[in-house]
């Protein structure tokens, strides 16, 4: 990260902390709380945990998630046809700005321009590259899901070695990702299992119920023998009978509709530990198809990138071809921010651009050239 990138800070639990910060010249942004933070020359994760660790000394319990939200724009000067302002796009390299301006200028222009051709062919190679870095990361961060592990990225030799930054920005976008599901599905774990327990309590609190009213029925039921026997005997009223007869009819009543519930208890128990047992494999098959799918956009990408290999080699040929006619020469210099001090220093022309570069153009002529000019 540079002077002029603008970075997007997400912290979950609290939305007051979130937002948009552009970086200043100094290299730092203003952020609540932590005043200014040093960002620049850092990796996105580590002011990701520098910014994080700095708000849990104030508040507890929050997530933070750090990424470059646009970058500051790119300049190309001197000997090109349209010199301006450009925006700048991560793994760009100083010949693809200067396709960008237009190539050298038409008084200049010789031959096919073979260069800048072979430049938009690397571009397009390491664009391709950046698309099979997502999803490898992707698939990492799936593939994790589906084993119930740790979400951990190490870069493939096979992808190359993409800018950094751009490494970072779409690992932290993984991982906020893989969090959040993470924490979704325990959350969701979580309320069926507080469901389960109210079931099992519920249960448990019935049944015991149950057993207090077959106690009460006992009683009762001989509570209406003795009345029927003193009612023979003429030693009681029938009305005694009758009351006591209308109390066992009604305790009767309360077993059923307690019944009722306990099985209504159960059955509901049941679905929940249905759920329970099945929503872990559900997530799995879910990851399972979109992993599966994955990887097939992986193999296209890796044969379009195979293509793309093939077509700077014919290129690279085509500029061979052109013998012995004489190449315009260029020197390439960048104009960026070392230090807090605007310093000018040489690239090559397919040496990385970084955010914020004032790219130079000029002609490196030899003796002849100069004596024709």
């Amino acid at each position: 990260m540079a002077s002029g990138d603008v970075l997007r800070i997400t912290v979950y639990g609290d939305p007051g902390l979130s937002g948009s910060f552009p970086i200043g010249a100094d290299g730092t942004i203003g952020y609540p709380l932590l005043g200014n933070v040093a960002v620049s020359g850092r990796p996105v994760e580590e002011v990701r945990q520098a910014i994080d660790a700095g708000l849990k000394e104030h508040i507890a319990n929050l997530s933070v998630s750090v990424v470059v939200e646009t970058y500051a724009p790119v300049f190309v000067v001197g000997e090109v046809q349209r010199p301006g302002r450009y925006e700048f796009r991560p793994g760009m390299i100083a010949l693809e700005l200067f396709a960008l301006g237009g190539g050298q200028k038409e008084v200049l222009a010789q031959g096919d321009n073979a260069g800048v051709r072979l430049a938009g062919l690397r571009q397009d190679y390491v664009d391709l590259g950046a698309q099979l870095l997502g999803q490898d990361v992707k698939r990492v961060r799936l593939e994790a899901e589906l084993n119930g592990q740790p979400f951990t990225y190490r870069p493939s030799e096979e992808i190359g070695t993409p800018d950094p930054r751009i490494v970072d920005q779409i690992v932290e976008a993984e991982r906020t990702l893989f969090e959040l599901r993470r924490t979704t599905l325990d959350a969701e774990l979580k309320s069926l299992e507080q469901q389960r327990a109210g079931y099992v309590d519920e249960i448990d609190t019935l049944e015991k119920s149950g057993k207090l009213r077959n106690g009460e029925l006992t009683l009762l039921d001989e509570d209406v023998k003795l009345a029927q026997s003193m009612v023979a005997r003429g030693l009681t009223s029938k009305t005694q009978l009758r009351d006591k007869q209308r109390e066992i009819s009604a305790t009767n009543r309360d077993v059923l509709e307690f019944g009722s519930f306990l099985a209504r208890a159960r059955q509901n128990l049941t679905v929940i530990e249905s759920r329970l047992g099945s929503l872990r494999e559900q997530r799995r098959g879910e990851v399972a198809a979109e992993l599966r799918d994955l990887n097939i956009d992986i193999l296209r990408l890796r044969r379009k990138m195979t293509y793309s290999l093939q077509a700077m080699a014919e290129a690279g040929i085509a500029i061979e071809r052109k013998g012995g006619a004489r190449q315009t020469a260029f020197r390439f210099s960048a104009v960026r921010l070392v230090d807090g001090k605007y310093r000018e220093v040489p690239v090559g022309q397919t040496d990385p651009v970084r955010a914020g570069d004032i790219l130079r153009v000029s002609l490196a002529l030899d003796t002849g050239d100069v004596a024709e000019r």
